[in-house]
């Protein structure tokens, strides 16, 4: 009764915390799958710099604390002060606060730019990763375009002068209408390089917790063998 009464309040907490429909792909049949590596260090130092070129003038990541990322991403102190931070009033402890938010968000577009830091864990890497290449043109919207996954967005395509210009044909299908800086393999690479800080940025503790999960398994491994051969011991003097 105690068991189905906690797996109840479970999964009630669960549909709080995560609601049906938010890693589903708008448009789409399905995210493309992608599963983010944090254990790239490079590929985190690239994704840092889209994040900060691209995202950080209406981003935040408020959970995040420039030392930690410094210590994580080995950045050395003098670029994240000179190239990073700027702001002389921040702190190496202060949180990447900056941005647009609720407080300070564009009346004229009836939304705010939502902090970053958590969106892998609430959306899902794949559909972060899906939503950042379905951008299109769409006159209709403010700010003149859309995206499949997310109809409606108020986010503009900032990555258009990387990816190229992209529209819907009759079938409502994605079309390149021009070529932007990158290739479709390099945007997608960059693209990989993003979705993997945003990972990271999520629970930067996660490549130590991952690293060190294979070792408390093989911990067990190794502890559940020796108490099988102990216990074959003991039997053999029960018996």
């Amino acid at each position: 009764m105690i068991r189905s009464f906690t797996l109840l309040l479970l999964i009630a907490f669960c549909g709080k915390l995560f609601p049906a429909g938010d890693s589903e792909c708008g448009a789409l049949e399905s995210c493309i799958d992608y599963k983010a590596d944090v254990h790239d260090l490079f590929s985190l130092q690239r994704g840092l710099g889209l994040y900060m070129n691209y995202c950080s003038s209406c981003h935040s990541l408020e959970y995040l604390r420039w030392n930690r990322l410094q210590k994580d991403l080995d950045i050395p102190k003098n670029i994240l002060r000179e190239d990073l931070i700027l702001n002389p009033n921040i702190k190496n402890s202060d949180y990447m606060t900056f941005g647009l938010n609720s407080d300070d968000s564009t009346a004229w577009l009836g939304a705010y730019a939502p902090d970053l830091t958590l969106r892998t864990r609430v959306r899902g890497e794949s559909w972060v990763y899906t939503y950042l290449q379905s951008f299109y043109e769409d006159a209709s919207r403010p700010l003149g375009s859309n995206n499949l996954v997310l109809q409606g967005s108020s986010m503009p395509h900032v990555l258009s002068s990387l990816q190229g210009r992209q529209q819907l044909n009759n079938k409502g299908e994605l079309v390149k209408v021009s070529e932007g800086k990158l290739s479709e393999q390099e945007f997608d690479n960059a693209m990989q390089d993003l979705v993997n800080f945003l990972a990271y940025a999520a629970e930067p503790i996660r490549s130590e917790r991952e690293k060190n999960g294979i070792f408390v398994i093989l911990f067990f491994v190794i502890f559940t063998a020796v108490m099988w051969l102990l216990n074959r011991e003991y039997s053999k003097d029960i018996k």
